[in-house]
Formats: C-alpha cells, structure tokens, sequence
C-alpha cells in the first residue's frame, strides 16, 4: 500500500511553514518533556512525547490539515516550533494552537506572524467558519496573540469544556479557557 500526502509549505517575511521531518522530532520531544511544557499539558514521558509527535503529520493524514513546523528562512531545518490546525478525533471543533519550543524566541512575533499566515489558508481547508485556540489560564502571551489574531473569549465554551464530561474536566492545573475565532475576524 502506498500513501501520498501533500502538506504545503507556506512562507512569511521571515519564517517558513513546512511540513514535519522526522528530525524535528527531539527538539519537539525535549519541548513537551521540559516544564516549559505546563502550557499545553506537560511535562510528559518520552514515550507520550514521541507519540504525540506522531499525530503531527497524523492529522494531514487523516484530516488534510494540521501543524506546520515554523522555522527562520535563514535556517530552516532549525525548528522554532509548531503552528497549525490541531483537531485531535475525540474534539468536535478544530484548534488554532502554537507553541515556541525555546523560550529565546519569545517576544519576537513570530507566532503572530506565523498564525497570520495559516489562518486566512485554514479557512478554506477545514470548511468550516469557526475555530478555537485552547489557553491555560495564566498563559497570558498566548491571549495576547488570540486577541492580535482577532479571537474573543468564549465564556460559555470555557465552562462547558471545564465542567464535567468537558473535553477538559479530567486535566489537571489551570483551567483552560477558550478563545473563539471566526472567519473574517483577522486584521
């Protein structure tokens, strides 16, 4: 059995979006095991980390769309971190998400500019004109990215994802709250 994806490499002024390598997968594993991690579910095992690596390239299998990995134009085998549409089968709606794996480039935009360039092309692809971005309370770089991308904060999906049964009622530490983009919002 064959099987061919195409996952698109999409560029910014300083940055390119590429599809996943295998060699991105220890800077990404040392991420997710690092404290570092707390913002999107960790620290996790080595084996949990490597696993979810896998659901990178994963997703572009299964739904046509998922995380790019961003990295500097300059060095563009240096992975900065993961940029995307994440939409794991058991959520309903898909997730704008990011994550810098070095806390050296924070500050500099790069999320920012990366999120502008894939939202205006996840649109089309996961046909739908809704999405959300999942930020653990406390994570205020994070809002302040929602909020330059144009999401608002969507209270009652926060309670509702919270509460028990939620998609996030079994996660321990902060609450995680939802923030809502919509089609056309991005300036």
């Amino acid at each position: 059995m064959s099987l061919t994806v195409t996952i698109p490499t999409l560029e910014t002024e300083r940055l390119v979006l590429r599809p996943p390598h295998l060699s991105d997968a220890k800077p990404f594993i040392d991420f997710v095991m690092s404290q570092r991690a707390e913002i999107v579910g960790g620290p996790v095992s080595e084996g949990y980390a490597a696993r979810s690596f896998a659901s990178f390239p994963g997703q572009w299998v299964l739904r046509g769309y998922g995380y790019f990995i961003g990295a500097l134009k300059f060095a563009p085998k240096v992975p900065l971190g993961g940029f995307g549409v994440f939409h794991p089968v058991h959520i309903e709606e898909p997730e704008f998400g990011w994550a810098l794996y070095d806390a050296q480039h924070e500050g500099k935009g790069y999320v920012t500019e990366a999120m502008r360039r894939i939202i205006p092309w996840a649109w089309d692809v996961i046909g739908t004109n809704t999405a959300q971005s999942h930020i653990d309370e406390g994570n205020d770089a994070s809002v302040e990215v929602a909020k330059a991308l144009g999401a608002t904060f969507d209270a009652e999906e926060t309670e509702r994802a919270n509460a028990p049964g939620g998609d996030f009622d079994d996660e321990e530490g902060p609450q995680v709250n939802i923030w809502r983009h919509h089609k056309g919002a991005l300036t």
